[in-house]
């Protein structure tokens, strides 16, 4: 069985290079936001260990080895510049700052790289020094453009100084923590359409697998061989898409380090992954895409002639419709305030009631599509999909899903102030938003080609039968504007109600952006389909000619 997946790898017949390219490009995508999401939260925290002891405020004034003071208000060109004062109390043999070569005495100035290339409008404020004591090193500082002068002084002038311990300590800075929870938060609400990603990606031609898989059952292999051959082709495809993606990620990792994010661009060591997350990524989406191919050929191990024979699939119930209250109950019930890990919890369960809901939601139209229909295009779409709900919406479940987020976010765009922390919130909601749009575009490219796949059987049948073909691809096209327009756009309302039950009732948007944000996941809805329709047409009439 394993040569004979191999073997399928290598020529997958009919169509089947068409699919193996898109759930290798599936794959690929998927394995590369991983890996951004992982080296990302990793660099905040690099970046945080080597500016924590800026900000500490742990040791007794009995024991404390210095003292820090951040002199409010200072600018270089228009620009925040953090000025330090640094005293030390008592002599001592701990290691110097981060990116200090010694720990500053009185009247030494140690600035970092950007401040030394505008010495000439500082010297006078200490002394008239022709240039400052040292540069601090790439070790010291956040970010390559951070403008940082640290200065060492006799004694604070300050009611309130910062008691340091150790210049070593890594306490967690204030902006990376809050950067941190942003993270958390945007993985939680990119989860879902990632995972439908990885589940679009092992479900490209689902039906043309199926029949060859349910033809080796009828033929006498067992339930476990034919699972076992699944899941060899499906590993390779995996794997090979997985370190594609790691190689994109390497070669993109110079642009995705100019992002302003935190207070400047990233040092590209920063948010390199380390060895260990690499082999994380190369076994996890891999495994993942197995599982989600083996969970749906869960039919084809159980009753392989209803594949052959073509059998309807079980319908939904409503019983789905039940899980989309517990995410608003939760959220209501939690508020603002709530601790990070239960909020992360409300809205992941309402993300994934979204998801439970989306097969059920596609059945109801389809059947309503079907008993209105007045012509041949609308009944045979409304037919697909009520008979298989699940695939038709499986396709469309990232871009539906991202409905929820554009609307969730809507509710708390970040205005015009030009606090630092709303300028990371600013650059954090484009670059969630980017994230989502990319899943989605991904998972509906993979999902027009293995509908165009999935549905050749009919077609061919259709088209034998006398059905024009213009008929059949504009159908083709109903089936995939229906869900993304009938379910699509009422989720976009759900995110927002989430939202509002989090906050209270109050909107924090100030201005258009949340209206603008709305009407640019509409706007890409459509573009995405539309594209994904003009992507599957090709495919659909190669697999259906005679």
């Amino acid at each position: 069985m394993t040569d004979l997946g191999l073997r399928f790898v290598r020529r997958p017949g009919p169509g089947g290079r068409a699919a193996n390219l898109a759930a290798v490009g599936a794959t690929a995508i998927v394995a590369l936001l991983v890996t951004f999401l992982i080296a990302g939260s990793l660099g905040i925290s690099h970046r945080s260990d080597r500016i924590g002891w800026r900000g500490a405020d742990r040791a007794d004034a009995t024991n404390a080895i210095g003292q820090l003071h951040e002199v409010d208000g200072k600018k270089l060109d228009g620009k925040p510049l953090l000025q330090l004062e640094l005293a030390t109390l008592k002599p001592n043999n701990q290691p110097p700052p981060p990116g200090l070569d010694h720990t500053p005495t009185p009247g030494e100035v140690f600035v970092s790289p950007e401040v030394a290339k505008h010495w000439a409008s500082l010297k006078g404020e200490f002394g008239g020094m022709d240039k400052p004591t040292g540069v601090i090193t790439d070790k010291g500082l956040s970010s390559p453009e951070e403008l940082v002068l640290i200065h060492g002084v006799d004694k604070i002038d300050s009611k309130y100084p910062h008691y340091v311990d150790s210049w070593q300590t890594t306490v967690m800075d204030s902006r990376m923590a809050a950067l941190l929870i942003a993270v958390a938060f945007g993985i939680i609400l990119v989860l879902f359409p990632i995972l439908s990603l990885v589940g679009q990606a092992a479900g490209v031609a689902a039906k043309r697998r199926e029949h060859r898989l349910a033809a080796l059952r009828l033929a006498g292999s067992t339930r476990s061989q034919v699972l076992w051959l699944s899941a060899v082709e499906q590993a390779v495809l995996g794997l090979a898409g997985t370190v594609v993606g790691l190689l994109g990620y390497v070669v993109l990792t110079p642009l995705i380090a100019q992002i302003p994010l935190g207070g400047g661009r990233w040092f590209v060591s920063d948010i390199a992954p380390p060895w260990w997350a690499v082999l994380i990524v190369l076994a996890a989406v891999p495994v993942l895409s197995v599982i989600s191919a083996l969970i749906g050929l869960g039919r084809v191990s159980i009753t392989p002639l209803g594949v052959v024979r073509g059998q309807t699939r079980k319908s939904t119930t409503a019983l789905r419709l039940l899980p989309l209250l517990v995410g608003p109950i939760a959220l209501a019930s939690l508020g603002m305030g709530a601790a990070v890990v239960p909020l992360l919890i409300a809205i992941g369960f309402a993300a994934l009631a979204v998801r439970i809901l989306g097969p059920f939601a596609v059945q109801v139209i389809g059947k309503m599509l079907a008993n209105l229909a007045n012509g041949p295009v609308a009944l045979l779409a409304g037919r697909r999909l009520a008979d298989d709900p699940k695939a038709a919406f499986r396709p469309v479940a990232a871009l539906v899903l991202s409905g929820f987020v554009t609307g969730f976010i809507s509710v708390f765009m970040p205005g015009g102030d030009d606090d630092p922390s709303w300028n990371d919130m600013r650059i954090g909601v484009a670059l969630l938003m980017g994230l989502v749009f990319l899943t989605a575009a991904a998972s509906t490219a993979a999902g027009a080609v293995g509908t165009a796949l999935d549905q050749a059987g009919p077609a061919k049948a259709l088209r034998r039968s006398g059905v024009p073909l213009s008929v059949i691809e504009r159908s083709a096209r109903v089936a995939a504007l229906v869900p993304v327009v009938g379910v699509g756009l009422p989720v976009v309302g759900f995110g927002a109600l989430c939202g509002l039950a989090l906050s209270g009732g109050q909107i924090f948007t100030e201005g258009n952006s949340g209206i603008l944000l709305l009407v640019g996941q509409i706007v890409v809805g459509l573009v995405l389909v539309a594209a994904a329709g003009m992507a599957g047409a090709p495919v659909l009439r190669k697999a259906s000619a005679n």
